[in-house]
């Protein structure tokens, strides 16, 4: 590829996770808003009124869930998901970068597999049982919805570090081993 490509290339995937890490963010603080009001809710029922709210421990439950699956995709388009750093750091340029680009196909594979086409049957499984959620009118696979959208999230995020990583210059990285 050329220099020019390169760049946009870059430009491209890195406007797409600007926006997806934008969507993403609000979507959390509203989850974490929306908690927040369910646990104080079911605090004030069960003090206040004497019994708590059958509804709010259910939907807490919920939101809990795809708060912390979200906040994972995050912790993806941040780059500050778990990683063994330190060693690699100490490698040689050229093979940080091998090592950068096996990485994120092995977070692939692994996001593919077990969130997106894992969460997708999860999803299906359980609409095909026709579950229903204890205390909520929703179908239970509602809560498990967000295994397959935080998957799609994840992939999104990886693609664009795979590209990051590809469409810089290699001889940049001999210069700047950081």
């Amino acid at each position: 590829m050329s220099e020019t490509a390169n760049r946009s290339a870059l430009g491209g995937a890195i406007k797409v996770r600007t926006f997806l890490f934008s969507v993403l963010r609000w979507l959390v603080i509203g989850l974490m808003a929306l908690l927040t009001l369910d646990v104080l809710w079911g605090v004030i029922s069960r003090y206040v009124f004497g019994q708590q709210a059958k509804w709010s421990e259910e939907l807490a439950r919920m939101l809990l869930v795809w708060l912390s699956l979200f906040g994972a995709s995050m912790a993806f388009a941040m780059k500050v998901h778990l990683g063994l750093d330190y060693f690699a750091g100490k490698l040689h340029p050229a093979t940080q970068r091998f090592n950068k680009i096996v990485g994120i196909g092995i977070c692939l594979a692994f996001a593919i597999s077990v969130f997106i086409i894992g969460g997708i049957e999860l999803v299906n499984n359980t609409a095909s049982s026709g579950q229903t959620m204890v205390a909520l009118p929703f179908a239970k696979w509602w809560e498990y919805v967000a295994v397959p959208a935080s998957g799609v999230f994840m992939v999104a995020f990886l693609l664009e570090q795979l590209v990051e990583v590809l469409a810089s210059p290699k001889d940049a990285e001999e210069k700047d081993p950081s």
